[in-house]
């Protein structure tokens, strides 16, 4: 078993990345290592912990979380499957089984659902989306191909031999280029053509229509929501209407739900889904106490009420968002210090269950929302409209540092990504250069879309706003009032040291000026005490024969150079402007929307996607695929009424009328993803014809008319599936569902879902008695240390010069993860060693990896370590017996107690790591720990261990 788990590491882990991020986060520095038989290779961890199953993540993380209950029998039969699945994996990699594909015979290929979206991917690009296509040849209809182009025909239905399209992609002589047919794609044209080149539908007369198919514009995402009746199931416990649509489905495969999960399961799972932490194991204990019928439901009620709530739901919007405190696009990546307010916005936003339709108007239009007076500070409302606003200049923005056309181009196109990806759930960027190669999307349609957001990135002459020019101030009259006032108390002592500096200074200057001979001193005098532009040129030769006379001013301002002694003890008193000023409050700038008035952008096709190469000119507009149904008055190319152009107010009230036929949709998608691990729709950025359809269409749509009948509630959205069937359900698999369906697309059980980076972090200081819950406030900053990792905390400057980095050893330091600082290019290392994504320009689904770095982290990372000591040392001083201890671990861990032989275990094994903690003793942990603590250091080590270890268990990391 040990041999596959290490198989499994290697293969995970063989990419430069793995080592990147080994390297970056100190695993190799020995330093970070405990003392301890716990990292020998043969260790009383192995014996103790395999014996009751467990997989720990620094033995090699298992995809299937191994159930202390199921014992080594079931550990090694799943290490057995996964080692089968492993082959499996490398014989596919390697190609076997790719020919029984090519050759598979489909009964029936038609032109519409299996052939065009090939040519279109593949061919449009030169044989019909241009104007002159090559060859005269459009490819977009059979009876174009039919009639061919300067070759003549290049397609004989029936004959695929005797036509010319076939015979010039067998030869791999088109399309042109290095990207060619593979042979499953060549397998389906040549049946296509053999079976006579058949169409779905008839063809349109006119060519102008054969852009789309009348496939594509019936795809499902751009049909209207249309309310299903909840079926009617029999033998189900259907606890909501969601589980009649699941249970239909199972039915149909004769697969029941799964049982109930327990208690302990349930309160974990719902807590950590909503807030993002473990439960305290006092509201576990009054959850499994609690008799009432309705114990669960009111569970679900106090979570939902918990202030915790935004922060996690705010994480999921925020990655959606692509929220960031620095500028992206270049390697200086400029920081922006306002951010965090757009951050608490969402997170407030989250907590108050502000209606989503609100919310998405506030994102995309708050500024043109707001009254167009100048921002009162004292007006709450206008402020949080503003602050909402960031959200459509969230993207990455380069001309902070580098103002080039190309930049403001690629602000603007990143900026229509989070768009359309976060709200439609639709892929447009691919149509910036071209018609999409999927979706219904003309590049028209694209820079029309786009159109709506110009006047925010006129690309070409001096309108354009860099992300500084964008800031906002809105500080408080009080506060200005304070800030000025201890900036008058900071002058006067400021200028009282400059004035001694400058008086230092002439007895410097006297000092140099008697070094000159006296026939030309006063000469050299006057000529130094003349103004720069006023001297001669035989002034400015004499002070360049005589460099060591400067002016009084100079030598005070460069007194280092002069009098080293003098210059040190002027520092120590500037030390008192500066702790003077920091006392300053802090300006409260917004980073804002902030949209020119009057002015009204001539928007057009940009040529290939080139900034440079503007071609015809479009107007604001919907996509044309989504324009049709529900009707949308144009877009105003300027509102009369208002200082902005009122674009986007106007889309955002039709995106969020309840009839557009994405937006409820991809919402209640994300949130459905969240809850169960995926989605009912699984590419939940792609709702396009390239991306997966729903696994459970009539839900998805049942969900969204709900959502949108009911104010786009977002609590009771989660409550209706909160309280489901199919939520309560265990994770664990069976045989049969296996077989039937492997990757739990019925939703015959929940799936295991491994917690992302910042809920590991977090999760791990509220076990150790360590988190800080505070809302609120600018970021926990990032910095290097002299590792080069990226840690907490600030660099200190002297003179200049980085002379140290200041950890956040306080209680900042331990402040929920979405409180720490979101460099693009500085990630905290911890948070990057699991997978946090890079918002470049935001993420719609987070990637889990499993990599050897994650298990170093847990080995050697000082703060794992750290925690792990908090941990031992609060279970410690709790003063109870030792299994008692061990209960109380237990369930502060896993929301459970320990059986009769798990508890044999972990007794055995603190036995072993005391006994080895005796004869070892550590004088810097017996130092740490203080003279009072110096008899416990071996109980403590090997407590401290035996936390350590639960903490890098699967059972830990993973939500059941």
């Amino acid at each position: 078993m040990e041999m596959i788990k290490e198989a499994g590491n290697i293969c995970h882990s063989g990419s430069a990345r793995a080592w990147h991020r080994a390297m970056r986060c100190g695993a190799s520095n020995p330093k970070n290592r405990r003392k301890s038989p716990l990292f020998n290779g043969f260790s009383p961890v192995n014996v103790s912990f395999m014996r009751i199953g467990y997989s720990l993540s620094l033995a090699g993380s298992q995809a299937v979380v191994n159930h202390p209950s199921a014992g080594l029998k079931a550990s090694q039969s799943r290490s057995s499957r996964g080692f089968s699945l492993l082959v499996l994996c490398c014989l596919a990699a390697a190609g076997v089984g790719g020919v029984v594909r090519a050759e598979t015979e489909l009964s029936s290929v038609r032109f519409e659902e299996h052939i065009r979206p090939l040519f279109k991917a593949m061919c449009f690009h030169c044989h019909g989306e241009e104007k002159e296509k090559k060859g005269d040849l459009d490819l977009r209809l059979v009876r174009l191909m039919k009639a061919g182009g300067k070759s003549g025909s290049v397609l004989t239905p029936g004959d695929a031999h005797g036509s010319l399209l076939w015979r010039k992609i067998n030869s791999d002589k088109m399309p042109e280029g290095p990207k060619k047919l593979t042979p499953q794609q060549k397998t389906l044209v040549r049946q296509w053509i053999e079976q006579g080149a058949l169409t779905t539908d008839p063809e349109p007369a006119d060519v102008a229509d054969a852009r789309f198919s009348a496939m594509e514009l019936k795809h499902w995402a751009f049909q209207p929501v249309i309310r299903p009746q909840v079926p009617q199931v029999e033998g189900y416990a259907l606890a909501t209407p969601v589980d009649a649509f699941i249970a239909r489905r199972l039915a149909d495969r004769a697969l029941p739900f799964s049982p109930t999960a327990d208690r302990a399961t349930l309160i974990r799972r719902v807590t950590f889904d909503l807030t993002g932490l473990p439960p305290t194991p006092e509201a576990v204990q009054a959850f499994k106490q609690d008799e009432a019928p309705n114990a669960y439901e009111r569970l679900v009620d106090r979570i939902l009420a918990s202030p915790q709530f935004g922060v996690r739901w705010g994480r999921h919007w925020l990655d959606t968002a692509g929220f960031a405190e620095s500028e992206g696009g270049v390697e200086s990546d400029p920081k922006r210090p306002h951010a965090w307010r757009f951050r608490d916005y969402v997170i407030d936003s989250f907590n108050a269950n502000k209606p989503i339709d609100a919310f998405f108007r506030e994102q995309l239009a708050g500024d043109e929302l707001a009254p167009p007076n100048p921002p009162d500070p004292g007006n709450a409302r206008q402020i949080e409209l503003l602050t909402a606003s960031g959200f459509v200049r969230m993207a990455p923005d380069p001309t902070q540092a580098n103002d080039t056309l190309d930049n403001r181009n690629a602000a603007a196109a990143d900026s229509i990504k989070v768009v359309s990806t976060a709200m439609l759930g639709l892929t447009v960027g691919c149509a910036q250069c071209h018609d999409h190669k999927y979706d219904p999307i003309t590049i028209d349609d694209y820079y029309a879309f786009r159109a709506i957001f110009d006047p925010l990135f006129p690309l070409k002459g001096n309108d354009w706003r860099r992300p500084s020019e964008r800031l906002i101030d809105v500080t408080p009259a009080d506060l200005r009032a304070k800030a000025e006032r201890i900036e008058a108390e900071a002058k006067v002592v400021e200028d009282e040291i400059n004035a001694r500096k400058l008086v230092l200074g002439r007895e410097i200057l006297a000092k140099k000026l008697a070094d000159v001979p006296e026939k030309r001193r006063d000469e050299v005098r006057l000529a130094n005490e003349a103004a720069e532009k006023d001297r001669n040129e035989q002034q400015r030769k004499l002070l360049e024969d005589f460099p060591m006379v400067k002016s009084p001013q100079f030598i005070a301002g460069f007194l280092v150079e002069y009098d080293n002694a003098a210059h040190r003890k002027f520092e120590k008193e500037s030390e008192k402007v500066a702790a003077i000023r920091a006392t300053k409050p802090p300006k409260h700038l917004l980073m804002v929307a902030d949209e020119k008035p009057g002015i009204e952008p001539v928007s057009a096709v940009l040529f290939r996607g080139d900034p440079a190469s503007p071609g015809e000119k479009v107007a604001p507009s919907e996509l044309a695929v989504l324009r049709r149904r529900p009707p949308l008055a144009s877009v105003p190319s300027k509102d009369p009424n208002r200082p902005t152009t009122g674009r986007r107010l106007a889309y955002a009230q039709h995106l969020t009328s309840g009839t557009h036929p994405l937006t409820a949709r991809a919402f209640v998608n994300r949130v459905w993803l969240h809850h169960f691990g995926r989605g009912l729709v699984a590419t939940p950025n792609d709702f396009g014809l390239n991306g997966d359809r729903p696994s459970h269409p009539e839900l998805l749509d049942w969900l969204a008319d709900e959502f949108v009948r009911h104010g786009w509630d977002q609590k009771r959205l989660h409550r209706l599936i909160l309280l489901s069937t199919a939520y309560q359900q265990q994770s664990r698999r069976t045989p049969r569902l296996d077989a039937i369906d492997p990757q739990n697309e019925l939703v015959g059980r929940m799936n295991v879902r491994r917690m992302e980076a910042e809920a590991i972090r977090d999760a791990v200081l509220a076990v150790s008695e360590k988190l800080n819950p505070t809302l609120g406030g600018p970021s926990v900053p990032v910095t290097v240390n002299g590792e080069g990792k990226a840690v907490l905390g600030e660099q200190k400057f002297r003179d200049g010069l980085v002379t140290g980095v200041q950890d956040a050893n306080n209680a900042n330091a331990f402040r929920r993860s979405i409180f720490v600082e979101v460099q693009r290019s500085l990630p905290l290392n911890m948070l990057l060693t699991f997978d946090q994504p890079e918002m470049n320009p935001n993420c719609d689904l987070r990637r889990h990896s499993t990599v050897t770095t994650q298990s170093l982290w847990f080995l050697n990372d000082e703060f794992l370590v750290q925690a792990a000591d908090d941990l031992a040392r609060f279970i410690l001083d709790s003063g109870a017996d030792r299994e008692s201890q061990l209960r109380s671990l237990y369930q502060r861990l896993f929301a459970s107690k320990p059986s009769l032989q798990e508890l044999g275990s972990l007794i055995d094994f603190l036995d072993q790591q005391s006994d080895y903690y005796r004869l070892n003793p550590d004088p810097e942990f017996e130092k740490r720990v203080g003279p009072d603590g110096k008899g416990k250091a071996p109980a403590l080590r090997a407590l401290s261990a035996l936390c350590q270890t639960l903490l890098a268990s699967n059972r830990f990391l993973y939500i059941d």
